[in-house]
Formats: structure tokens, C-alpha cells, sequence
């Protein structure tokens, strides 16, 4: 079938002038498009073109980064504080931040959510974004955005903490078995300290 889909778009093309070639081809496309969404399972050849292509894990582990105030209070990190050219996603950073990087690597990476958490606390809390940030296209975040009410209630943020969330779906990975989450690092920019945590 995969073959047989570019041979019929090779044929289409070849009778492109003829407008009947062009709506059964158009036609054939979204139908199949269609239908992959509808029926949830791939179809060729749009084996990755759609949202069913790669069955879930039954076990998915990701990173969480919280920001942390003068009093211990912790806020869950919006990924809008941080400038679009950091190039990756948080939790990707924050996995790298428990695993890979250094002491000093870890510190460079706290001072930089922490300022970054203090200048987007000072924008909300200013009235919002300028303008010009307004008309840029929105960032691919799933969290929640920060509001100047519930930044009211927190104290000067000075500490970051990275936790380990782990999801395990049931076997058919149509619903959530368990979802459990242990902290894995603390680094206090205001006392220049690191802290790593076993949980296990």
C-alpha cells in the first residue's frame, strides 16, 4: 500500500491538468488523514504522520523544576521565564542537571532559572509582558502560567529544586497506574550550595 500511494501520486501528477485527477487525489489524502485520526491506529503510509504513531511506555520518568523562595515555599517553574533560545524543554535541562552536569555546571543552571524566575516575577507583576513579546508566536509549554496573585504570596525566590516524576500507565497505557515523584537536587544560588537527594 505504501507503494501503491506514491505510484497514485506520481499518476495524479502526470494527469495533473485534468481537474478530476486533482480532487480524487485531494480527496484520497484527507480521507486517509482522517481516518488515522478517527480510528486511532496507523494506516499506510501515514505511519508518522499523525498523533497515534508511537504507543506510550508503560513507565515515563521526567524532570520538574520548582523555584524556591526565602522561606522554603515552593512554585512550580513557568517555562515562559526562560528566553525561547535556551533550545530545549526544561525538563530535559533539569534530567541533565541531576545526571550529567557538574557542580559548577548545576550552579551556572540555578543562577540562570533564578534570575530569569525573578525578571518574568517583576514583568507579571509590572502589569504583564511588553507588547512587542505579545505579538511573538506562543511557546510550546504544558504548565501553567504564573499570575500576579499567586506570585503575591510568595517571598524574594533564591533556590532551585529538580524532581524526579515518574508515571507508571497500566498495561493497555490507557490510564494512570501510579505517579510518584522524589527530589533529586536542591541548589541554593543565595548560599552557593548544592544538595544532591537519595530518595530511594
Amino acid at each position: 500500500m505504501y507503494v501503491l500511494f506514491f505510484l497514485g501520486t506520481l499518476l495524479c501528477l502526470g494527469l495533473a491538468h485534468r481537474r478530476i485527477a486533482r480532487q480524487v487525489w485531494l480527496a484520497g489524502f484527507f480521507s486517509t488523514l482522517l481516518a488515522v485520526t478517527l480510528v486511532g491506529m496507523p494506516l499506510m503510509p501515514v505511519v508518522d504522520m499523525h498523533k497515534f504513531s508511537e504507543p506510550n511506555d508503560e513507565e515515563r520518568t521526567y524532570y520538574e523544576v520548582r523555584i524556591v523562595d526565602t522561606a522554603g515555599n515552593e512554585l512550580e517553574f513557568d517555562d515562559r521565564a526562560t528566553p525561547p533560545t535556551v533550545g530545549s524543554r526544561t525538563s530535559t535541562i533539569a534530567g541533565d542537571m541531576v545526571a550529567e552536569y557538574d557542580d559548577a555546571e548545576r550552579m551556572a543552571m540555578g543562577e540562570f532559572f533564578v534570575s530569569n524566575a525573578i525578571e518574568y516575577r517583576a514583568e507579571i507583576e509590572s502589569g504583564g509582558p511588553p507588547v512587542s513579546e505579545r505579538l511573538q508566536p506562543p511557546r510550546y509549554v504544558d504548565d501553567e502560567r504564573w499570575t500576579a496573585d499567586e506570585l503575591g504570596e510568595y517571598e524574594a525566590f533564591e533556590a532551585v529544586r529538580v524532581y524526579e516524576r515518574t508515571i507508571t500507565f497500566t498495561d493497555d497505557t490507557t490510564a494512570v497506574e501510579s505517579n510518584t515523584e522524589r527530589l533529586r537536587l536542591t541548589v541554593d544560588v543565595a548560599d552557593h550550595t548544592i544538595t544532591e537527594h537519595d530518595n530511594t
